[in-house]
């Protein structure tokens, strides 16, 4: 029973190996390292790879992240950069396979190199040429520096007949004493190569076995204090902040010829251009659609004799609170020449009768709102206040910058220590952009003389004297309801209620309000109008909800797979 329990044990193994095992060998896997003053790396791989069976390529994936491991007592911590979590890093750049497709992408904590083509197969004998850049795989201490690397990772699921080596360093040695080589699977400190040492300057050597599966070969070297320098990886790629200098440049340029108003001289206006609705005026006045633009429409009809609200309070809990309702009246239809998006908002109002109340049309509104949104926007294009490409440049550069902006986010985030600089210069570039967007669209002389007249029309509201208020009273009685909608959409609609204290006006005959003491006023009827109109703004628009390394010092000694670089590889 015993046997039998042995062999299937073994069995499973057996399985387990093979299965693991890949479908190329390499015959000779040749590295080297050329260690540069400034502690960064070039590393040059010629992989011998020899497939068993028709494959795309392969996969080469070297680690940037290394989980820090706990040190032994009396073991000197090294001074690294780009460490934090439990975790060092590294920095892999300028990538590069000679004479194959290839792809990067970055998975966990690897750098995947993907060599080949999806549509051509290779068999045989192939040769793959990597070269690459590695920062912070230098380890610094108070009084020397190391190299700790390895030269072949132990994630290779194959065998590599043979390895050869040379690591070169920027300038001879005084002392070449002090290395470690280690072959074999993680933790291994067997040293099975042959190495030797050149002008004190290049230490190379080769394996004289072959490694098995998941086997790899690491490498350290004591280096002389101040025989490299230290450098301070928090500024690199820092020449990245240029981007969105030029980019506010170009786009500056951009929206100056084609994007930016004519100066316009203000002069005051009593009355608001002719035929020109709030919701028109409230977008032309600054390029944007707001709630409030249409919804303003509501005292605008009032105004015009075409509906009216009852404000009502309801009571709750036996009188212990009250709630404001307001009933919309049909009065009349709008007039046959009544621009589109007016029709299908106010016909939305009254889609289920002539009496509505603003809670019924909670979660249902929203569809005639949006509908309107969208021909008030036909109705601008259609009137030709807007030069036609500035809109569409407009709306590409807003879209674009929000694109950008994201872009940045995503790469500040999920690459900081690699790509910090870019993701910052990306961010801030996307903001110009989205900025200049929102100023891109440019007045035709038409819209410019419809501004003019809305600027003018603003100002005299915001600084219109009582005793001018009241000349304009006595000549009509209507004025303050004529200008009431255009003082919202303008977002002065506080000053113009103001300007009123003291002055008799009317009541209005659209806007029946639950007055204390059932007196009016004006100032009571403005308060009442503005929670009102904040109420329409919600209910108007409201919708349904949708459903590693150790960092530490060799100390003289060290073990395979304990250092960076490294990883290993498969086919595709």
């Amino acid at each position: 029973m015993k046997k039998l329990f042995a062999i299937i044990i073994i069995s499973f193994y057996i399985i387990g190996r093979t299965t693991a095992q890949e479908y190329f060998t390499i015959s000779n896997y040749t590295i080297n390292v050329k260690v540069n003053k400034n502690a960064s790396l070039d590393i040059a791989e010629k992989i011998n790879v020899h497939f068993t069976e028709q494959r795309h390529g392969i996969i080469r994936k070297i680690p940037y992240k290394y989980k820090l491991q706990p040190l032994p007592a009396g073991v000197q911590q090294a001074e690294r950069q780009m460490q934090s979590g439990g975790y060092t890093r590294t920095i892999i750049e300028d990538i590069n396979v000679q004479g194959f497709k290839y792809e990067v992408s970055t998975s966990g904590d690897y750098k995947l190199i993907k060599i080949g083509s999806a549509d051509k197969y290779v068999n045989g004998d192939q040769q793959y040429i990597i070269t690459y850049r590695v920062l912070n795989a230098i380890n610094f201490f108070k009084d020397h520096a190391e190299i700790y690397f390895n030269l072949v990772g132990d994630q290779w699921a194959t065998t590599i007949a043979n390895v050869n080596f040379t690591v070169e360093l920027p300038e001879p040695i005084t002392d070449t004493s002090n290395y470690f080589v280690a072959t074999g699977s993680t933790g291994s400190k067997e040293n099975k190569t042959q190495t030797k040492w050149i002008d004190s300057k290049i230490f190379s050597g080769n394996t004289i076995q072959p490694l098995n599966a998941n086997e790899g070969v690491t490498v350290g070297i004591r280096l002389p204090n101040n025989y490299l320098t230290q450098p301070d990886y928090r500024f690199n790629g820092i020449y990245w902040l240029l981007l969105p200098v030029l980019v506010f440049a170009g786009m500056f340029y951009i929206w100056k010829r084609w994007g930016k108003d004519d100066e316009l001289t203000v002069q005051t206006e009593f009355y608001p251009p002719d035929n020109i609705s709030p919701a028109i005026s409230g977008y032309i006045i600054d390029g944007k659609l707001h709630r409030r633009d249409l919804t303003a429409l509501v005292p605008y009809w009032g105004a015009a004799g075409c509906l009216k609200i009852n404000e009502t309070e309801e009571k709750h809990l036996l009188g212990l609170y009250k709630t404001k309702e307001y009933e919309f009246v049909k009065l009349k239809d709008l007039n046959a020449d009544t621009p589109e998006f007016e029709k299908t908002f106010f016909n939305g109002i009254f889609k289920s009768g002539d009496t509505i109340k603003l809670s019924d049309l909670k979660d249902v509104l929203y569809i005639s709102m949006n509908k309107a949104k969208e021909e008030l926007l036909s109705e601008i294009n259609r009137n030709d206040y807007y030069v036609k490409y500035s809109r569409g440049m407009a709306t590409y550069f807003t879209f674009m910058g929000i694109a950008v902006f994201i872009f940045g986010i995503l790469e500040l985030v999920t690459r900081w220590y690699e790509n910090k600089w870019i993701g910052i210069a990306l961010i801030t570039s996307g903001f110009c952009i989205f900025l200049f967007g929102l100023l891109m669209s440019k007045k035709t002389v038409k819209g410019n003389g419809v501004c003019q007249k809305l600027m003018g029309f603003k100002e005299f509201i915001r600084s219109v004297e009582k005793d001018r208020l009241q000349e304009f009273l006595k000549q009509d009685q209507n004025y303050f309801d004529k200008v009431l909608p255009y003082a919202i959409v303008f977002n002065v609609a506080d000053k113009w209620k103001d300007k009123f204290k003291g002055l008799d006006i009317p009541p209005p005959t659209w806007y029946s309000g639950a007055y204390s003491g059932n007196t009016f006023s004006t100032h009571m009827f403005m308060n009442n109008l503005d929670n009102s109109m904040r109420s329409m703004s919600s209910t108007f628009y409201s919708a349904p909800s949708s459903s590693g390394s150790s960092g530490g010092s060799f100390g003289g000694g060290g073990s395979s797979g304990g250092g960076f670089g490294g990883g290993g590889g498969s086919s595709w």
